[in-house]
């Protein structure tokens, strides 16, 4: 079967969580042996970084007439011409970020939609990305032969607000990369401790996420500053991850714990070779989003064998099962309440929490879309 993806999302120095699944897909669809992958992005003037993919794609397809930001534009306002004029014909297209492009090169195609943020929380979406997906998201579910998504909650979702059938959506969720499931080693830590500069011999509580509204830090900052003052003497809470938008209220409530004393600390980006030892050297992830499309961070702490607090929401609830704890993510006070909870317990087994993580597999997500595509023709 030929497949063409649409990889523009990874040619950048700073991949999105789009991104990561992107990259990932890509990778499993390339190990498919009955399957010819072809990847197409865009690079005006040479300008852009390689798509970054841990496995060399055979069949790059760079487009060097124009830029994203002019295609998308046009497409995103119904004005943009098919992407694939020049291109060579396939069985499927894939349109990783919630829009259908025009095809005329493609016997199918399929729209990843990630999430319905703009239509539960809009607040918390930047202005642009919500007119955006506002005008895209609904005539993308009409153009496209079938739509992925990445849980069952978002599915659930996509059938109750735009009346979609079980049949016309299929689930591919998101294991993380293996890289997380290596043993790292002390030393490996040691030396991630020392680049970002943390304290070397405190144990901390970690979360990795953009900094924007809907991953709700403000109500783990104040869990953190409510939790018993020889446990904060114990335990440094570090946060991981770029500034998204609106950020002004979050950092204000960070800065505010700063200048009282805590021991709190914002990385920013870090490298994406450090992750699995940021999550291995951690006492304790926590993830208090809002609202979430998969929750990923999950799964990758666990994999490493850190235990888990979440707020209690259904997608966050589908991806931990029983290997995590659960808050509510209106209330620090259940996140502190949980916090110590976790931290009172033995810590998991690793063996166990990784058995919640292997219930994903990208052979069982890429089989689900070619035995899809299948049953169109």
């Amino acid at each position: 079967m030929k497949i063409r993806i649409e990889l523009s999302s990874l040619a950048s120095k700073h991949l999105s969580g789009v991104a990561q699944y992107t990259r990932l897909l890509t990778d499993s669809l390339s190990n498919k042996k009955d399957v010819k992958l072809y990847g197409h992005y865009f690079d005006f003037a040479n300008r852009q970084p390689t798509p970054s993919l841990n496995i060399p794609l055979v069949n790059p397809e760079p487009n060097n007439k124009l830029p994203l930001r002019v295609y998308a534009k046009a497409q995103s306002y119904n004005l943009a011409p098919a992407f694939d004029l020049f291109l060579p014909s396939v069985d499927l297209t894939i349109f990783p970020n919630f829009a259908t492009w025009p095809t005329i090169k493609s016997k199918f195609s399929a729209t990843v939609i990630h999430d319905l943020t703009y239509i539960y929380f809009p607040d918390v979406v930047e202005e642009k990305n919500l007119a955006h997906l506002k005008r895209v998201v609904p005539r993308s579910i009409k153009k496209a032969d079938f739509i992925i998504t990445i849980s069952n909650s978002i599915k659930a979702e996509l059938m109750k607000e735009f009346s979609l059938k079980a049949e016309q959506c299929i689930v591919t969720p998101i294991p993380p990369d293996e890289s997380f499931f290596k043993n790292i080693s002390q030393q490996e830590i040691t030396d991630v401790k020392e680049k970002y500069k943390l304290n070397r011999n405190k144990k901390f509580i970690y979360f990795i996420g953009n900094l924007e509204p809907r991953k709700n830090l403000s109500t783990l900052v104040k869990a953190y500053q409510l939790l018993p003052s020889d446990i904060k003497a114990e335990y440094s809470l570090i946060l991981a991850g770029s500034k998204g938008w609106k950020t002004e209220s979050t950092q204000a409530v960070i800065d505010a714990a700063i200048e009282a004393g805590e021991d709190v600390r914002h990385l920013g980006f870090i490298d994406q070779q450090d992750s699995p030892a940021l999550y291995q050297a951690a006492s304790l992830f926590v993830i208090p989003s809002l609202y979430e499309g998969f929750g990923m961070p999950v799964l990758e702490a666990m994999a490493g064998g850190t235990p888990v607090v979440a707020s209690d929401i259904p997608i966050l609830r589908e991806v931990g099962a029983e290997a995590a704890t659960y808050a509510n993510p209106l209330s620090p006070e259940s996140f502190r309440d949980a916090i110590l909870k976790s931290l009172s317990l033995p810590k998991p087994l690793k063996l166990e929490l990784q058995k919640n993580v292997r219930r994903y597999s990208w052979n069982d997500n890429i089989d689900t879309i070619l035995n899809k595509v299948r049953s169109l023709e």
